[in-house]
């Protein structure tokens, strides 16, 4: 009798992602909202501004006049002696350089929102009488008073896009049908219009009823607060295959091109 050997599952690398073709290794996680804003306008400044020095480069490689070289090579070394400054500061707080990732494909991929709308005191005093309040769901936004509807997390983020897109597609529909019934003079024309408009009205209040319930949002009013979030970065080949070898060894080359999981191209990102 023989007898049947389990295969092990393959091992996923939670720091590789498949996109687009590539496999990305995820740079940095920031777990504050303060910081993760902080980091998206910092690395928009530095890209914006290393894109700036290879277009210079590029300008500099099609010029013919010696005159003209000059006075480019002398903005070029301004730009970057700048950027290589800024670039070690940026190193410091965020544990890499914008140098090693500016003109490759990377993006942000929230893995943690909080739905919040604005309250006022009135309502605030309401929701305290609540035994569930909780004090720490009432935060300030400049002179605005917040109260947190809901914390999304993982894949139920591009879901929750998907129904706001799909509830805001909704009302506008609805917003040109009314339009439209007003403006009609044929009768059969208004019939057909107040038909549209019933069952557009039909499937936006099931879709805000779902939200209600999956999310506790039924405010139009709606703040996004990013809790966390990965900063993605485009591997080329050999950097893939070096990472591998390193981290799962000679046998475990074929592991990031097969097994790293996939971003759903629905996914919540900021692409740069």
């Amino acid at each position: 009798m023989t007898t049947a050997t389990e295969t092990p599952a393959p091992r996923v690398d939670s720091n590789l992602l498949q996109h687009d073709n590539k496999v990305f290794l995820k740079f940095v996680t920031i777990s504050s909202p303060d910081t993760l804003a902080r980091f998206n306008n910092d690395l928009n400044v530095m890209t914006a501004q290393a894109r700036r020095i290879l277009e210079v480069n590029q300008r500099i490689a099609a010029t013919l006049t010696t005159g003209e070289k000059d006075a480019l090579t002398k903005v070029r070394d301004g730009e970057l002696a700048d950027f290589n400054q800024k670039d070690d500061i940026f190193a410091k707080v965020y544990g890499f350089k914008v140098d090693s990732v500016a003109i490759r494909p990377h993006f942000i991929q929230n893995t943690a929102i909080q739905l919040m709308t604005p309250v006022t005191d009135e309502q605030v005093a309401e929701l305290r009488k609540n035994p569930d309040f909780k004090e720490a769901d009432i935060q300030a936004r400049g002179n605005t008073k917040m109260v947190v509807l809901s914390k999304v997390t993982g894949d139920h983020i591009p879901v929750l896009n998907n129904s706001i897109e799909v509830i805001q597609v909704q009302q506008n529909t609805i917003l040109q049908l009314r339009a439209a019934e007003q403006a009609a003079t044929d009768e059969a024309a208004k019939a057909r219009i107040k038909e549209e408009l019933a069952k557009a009205t039909d499937v936006l209040t099931k879709n805000a009823e779902f939200m209600g319930k999956t999310y506790g949002v039924v405010s139009n009013n709606l703040v996004f607060d990013v809790l966390e979030a990965h900063f993605w970065v485009a591997l080329t080949p050999d950097e893939l295959k070096a990472y591998v070898e390193k981290n799962h060894g000679t046998a475990g080359q074929a592991l990031a091109a097969a097994d790293a999981p996939k971003l759903d191209s629905k996914k919540d990102k900021k692409s740069s």
